[in-house]
C-alpha cells in the first residue's frame, strides 16, 4: 500500500466507525429531521406518508432542495446555477469527452458552490454570534435562581428552545416585607418573543411598585403591551405578591396556565383567570389568593413543560407533572425542579425542544 493510500483509508475506516456509533447515527437523524421541519411545509411531510419509498425519497429531496434555493438571495441563486452547469458540463463529441474540460470546469463550478456555502455558513455564524449575545444580556436580566425570603422558599427556572428565550420568570422585592414573582410566555419564540420578554420585564417592575391594586397593574401593565407590540402578539402573565408576614398570595392571572397549590398529597388547580395581555386595549381583571400552610407549595410552568414532545410526537401531559409533584413532597423546591427537568428530559430524549420551559416553585416554610 502507497504511503499516499494510508490516509485515505485511515479517513474512511474512522468515518464507518463513527457512522456504526449509535451517538453518531441518532445525531444524524436528528439533523435530518431539522432539516425537513425547517424547509418541509406540513402539507408536504403529510403528502410524504403516502408515497412509496423510491417516490418519497425523491420528492423530499427534491422539495429541500427547491426550498433551499428560494432561500438563497437572488445572486447566491445565480453563483448556485453557474456552479451547477459547471459541474455537470462536458463537451466532446460521438460519446468522446475532453477531461481536461470536464476538470477546469469542476474546479470553476465546485469554487462557486463552495462560495456559495461560506457566504450562507457566514451569515449564519454573524446571526449566531449576535443571538449568543442577546442571550448574555437575557440571562444578565433574569433574577437569582433561589430568592432568598424570610417565611418562604423559592426556586426559579427558565429554558430557552433557541439561543433567546421568550419566556420570563421575574422576581421583585417590592419592600420590607412584600415580593412578587412573575411568569410570563410571549406568543411564538427567538428574537422577536425574545425583544417582548424584555420589554414586559421593565414594564412590570418599573410599575409594580407604583400601583399597590394588582387588577389596577395588570390593566395598565395590558395597555401598554397592546400598544407597543405588533399586531397579533400577545403575551400570557400570570403574577404573584406575597408577604413575608402571612401565608396569603394575590396574585392576577391573564391567559396563563392556571397555578397549582400542592397540599400533602393533593393538587388544587387556581382559576384560569382572564384573557392574554395585548389582545384588547382595556381589560378588567381580577384578583385571587391562595392560602399557604407551612410546608404547601404554589407552582408556576409555561407549556414548554407540560407540551414537551418525544419522538412520537406525543406531550409530556399535565398528568406526569402532578404525579412528580406528588412524589417530590418531602424534598426541597430546588430538588423537586431537578426531579422535574430530568423526567422531562428523558421523555423528549433526542428530539429539539419545541418551546421554551419555565418552572417557579414557591414553598411557605412558617
Amino acid at each position: 500500500m502507497s504511503s499516499s493510500e494510508q490516509p485515505k483509508n485511515k479517513f474512511f475506516s474512522t468515518l464507518r466507525s463513527d457512522l456504526k456509533n449509535s451517538q453518531a447515527y441518532g445525531s444524524l437523524r436528528k439533523d435530518t429531521k431539522e432539516i425537513s421541519d425547517f424547509y418541509l411545509t406540513d402539507e408536504q411531510r403529510e403528502q410524504l406518508k403516502s408515497m412509496k419509498a423510491g417516490k418519497r425519497s425523491f420528492y423530499h429531496f427534491g422539495w429541500i432542495m427547491r426550498a433551499m434555493f428560494y432561500k438563497l438571495t437572488p445572486v447566491r441563486r445565480l453563483m448556485f446555477i453557474i456552479g451547477i452547469l459547471f459541474l455537470i458540463q462536458v463537451q466532446g463529441s460521438f460519446g468522446e469527452v475532453n477531461m481536461l474540460n470536464i476538470n477546469g470546469n469542476a474546479i470553476v463550478g465546485g469554487a462557486l458552490l463552495v462560495l456559495v456555502i461560506l457566504l450562507e455558513l457566514k451569515d449564519k455564524l454573524l446571526a449566531h454570534d449576535e443571538l449568543e449575545a442577546g442571550r448574555k444580556i437575557q440571562e444578565s436580566l433574569m433574577p437569582e435562581r433561589m430568592p432568598n425570603v424570610n417565611g418562604w422558599k423559592l426556586w426559579l427556572f427558565t429554558r430557552s428552545a433557541n439561543e433567546v428565550c421568550g419566556d420570563l420568570i421575574d422576581f421583585l422585592k417590592i419592600d420590607e416585607h412584600r415580593f412578587s414573582v412573575a411568569i410570563a410566555d410571549v406568543a411564538g419564540k427567538g428574537l422577536h418573543a425574545a425583544l417582548i420578554t424584555a420589554k414586559l420585564q421593565a414594564t412590570i417592575r418599573s410599575l409594580a411598585g407604583e400601583i399597590t391594586s394588582l387588577p389596577q397593574l395588570i390593566g395598565r401593565i395590558n395597555t401598554i403591551v397592546h400598544r407597543d407590540s405588533p399586531a397579533h402578539m400577545f403575551s400570557s402573565l400570570l403574577y404573584a405578591e406575597c408577604s413575608e408576614l402571612n401565608e396569603t398570595i394575590r396574585f392576577v392571572n391573564a391567559g396563563h396556565f392556571p397555578a397549582l397549590v400542592v397540599r400533602n398529597s393533593e393538587i388544587e388547580e387556581c382559576v384560569r383567570g382572564e384573557a392574554a395581555l395585548g389582545l384588547t386595549t382595556i381589560m378588567n381583571f381580577s384578583e385571587h389568593s391562595a392560602m399557604l400552610n407551612t410546608n404547601d407549595r404554589f407552582v408556576l410552568y409555561s407549556d414548554g413543560l407540560t407540551e414537551a414532545k418525544n419522538e412520537l410526537g406525543e406531550f409530556f401531559g399535565k398528568e406526569q407533572l402532578l404525579n412528580l409533584l406528588k412524589s417530590t413532597l418531602n424534598e426541597s423546591p430546588e430538588q423537586t425542579g431537578f426531579a422535574i427537568l430530568r423526567t422531562v428530559d428523558k421523555f423528549i430524549g433526542t428530539t429539539t425542544p419545541s418551546d421554551d420551559l419555565s418552572i417557579i416553585i414557591l414553598q411557605r416554610t412558617e
